[in-house]
């Protein structure tokens, strides 16, 4: 299932309510989207440019559709969302 442009703008909202670098939004996410897939990595393990770039996280848009998962720039083809905490 893809994830529709109304629920990123929910996770983008939840998100900015995590006003701490040191919190992890992870277990909240998994709770209110159980079907998208999360995953939190390093920014510096990423060789792309985000997705959307919020202030204390970065999204990158994933996509499991195929055997290979890759990242993707096209919310109608999202399944799951990386998260990287950005500097602070």
């Amino acid at each position: 299932m893809c994830i529709a442009e109304q629920t990123l703008n929910e996770i983008v909202t939840a998100l900015g309510d995590f006003r701490t670098v040191t919190s992890n939004p992870l277990t909240m996410l998994r709770e209110c989207y159980p079907d998208i897939s999360f995953l939190r990595m390093a920014e510096r393990d990423m060789d792309e440019a985000p997705y959307c770039r919020l202030s204390d996280f970065n999204l990158y848009l994933l996509d499991t559709r195929e055997h290979c998962v890759k990242l993707t720039r096209q919310l109608e083809h999202a399944t799951g969302i990386v998260l990287t905490q950005r500097d602070a």
